[in-house]
């Protein structure tokens, strides 16, 4: 289970974004003023424009060389025009860029690019308020709604990674989860300026493309604040107890264009553990179902007015049942796996 929500987080992350520069951020100094705190926002950045720790003829010649940089990328024909479906980590490295080839050019046939929301144009004091009015719980803190083996876990986790945890006494357990795995994926190396979407978003910022979002910033953290507080604190469970190199291993998945694959058998391995059917739907139909229902219908509006799209959105929405693909595969049209 603690795999499996972890795919999830990663596909989701960008919804909390985290910067290179831990500022703190105004919703969090007001519910905790008499606390030295980090915040986890910041202004966003094209990951086109920061390459100084990686030079651009140093990550070529690197991917380059590797023949098994394969992300998956699928492909729509509807009346003559190709559009394209593209999976995104919302935090990445440097050395992820550049992408392969069919990806750019599958890119730059398109007129416009879908995302989930444009997180390079989040106001961040709007984010701030919105932040402060939907994830926290005046009422209760904290550590008074998880189980007793969520808050020994998490306990410890603050205890010996020395997050700021002090920071999330006001807050809804899915913000703390949220926030506390961005802060590991950027100590672990990835940054949200090197997110696929972000990436994509200042090319076609640069190139004067469309930018199609197919979800808003209030509705992705609503998602996240119905949640039952029960998946809540699984969601803070999976985080704190974590394994090393579970980021490493998806983002190796990505690479290779095996996320679908390695979803199944994180699946399969939380089963095995006695994962509860029930929730497990219920987790799902609420984070991605519902969701990938929604963007698919994004997507096919777009395509049928005669555009050629390149939608890069979390790569957990992409492949198998009830995917994006699935969806649009039941309003009729045809989506190939592209092989290079």
């Amino acid at each position: 289970m603690k795999k499996y929500l972890g795919i999830i987080f990663a596909s989701l992350i960008g919804l909390s974004a985290c910067g290179d520069d831990q500022k703190p951020d105004k919703a969090v100094k007001d519910s905790n003023s008499k606390q030295k705190v980090e915040s986890t926002q910041s202004e966003q950045q094209p990951a086109t424009d920061q390459t100084e720790t990686a030079p651009q003829e140093q990550m070529a010649d690197a991917q380059t060389a590797d023949p098994a940089y394969k992300p998956a990328l699928w492909k729509i024909e509807h009346n003559g025009t190709a559009s394209y479906l593209f999976g995104s980590i919302h935090m990445g490295e440097a050395t992820m860029y550049p992408l392969p080839q069919p990806v750019t050019q599958a890119y730059e046939a398109s007129d416009a690019i879908a995302v989930e929301i444009d997180l390079s144009s989040i106001n961040q004091a709007e984010m701030a308020q919105t932040v402060q009015e939907i994830a926290m719980d005046p009422d209760n803190t904290l550590v008074s709604v998880l189980s007793e083996e969520t808050l020994s876990e998490y306990q410890e986790y603050c205890t010996e990674t020395k997050s700021p945890c002090q920071m999330f006494n006001s807050f809804e357990p899915w913000f703390a989860a949220m926030t506390l795995e961005a802060l590991s994926m950027q100590q672990s190396g990835y940054s949200e300026k090197y997110g696929v979407d972000m990436h994509f978003l200042s090319e076609a910022k640069k190139h004067q493309k469309d930018i199609i979002e197919l979800e808003t910033f209030d509705f992705q953290l609503s998602v996240f604040d119905t949640l039952p507080l029960e998946l809540q604190d699984m969601f803070l469970y999976s985080v704190v107890t974590k394994e090393e190199d579970e980021t490493s291993e998806l983002v190796a998945a990505w690479k290779q264009g095996k996320v679908e694959e390695f979803v199944a058998s994180s699946l399969l391995e939380a089963e095995e553990k006695g994962l509860d059917q029930a929730s497990y739907e219920q987790f799902m139909d609420a984070l991605l179902y519902k969701r990938n229902r929604g963007m698919a219908d994004g997507i096919a509006e777009q395509i049928e007015q005669g555009k050629a799209l390149f939608a890069v959105v979390g790569a957990a929405h992409y492949g198998g049942d009830k995917s994006i693909n699935h969806y649009l595969e039941e309003k009729g049209f045809t989506v190939e796996r592209v092989r290079y």
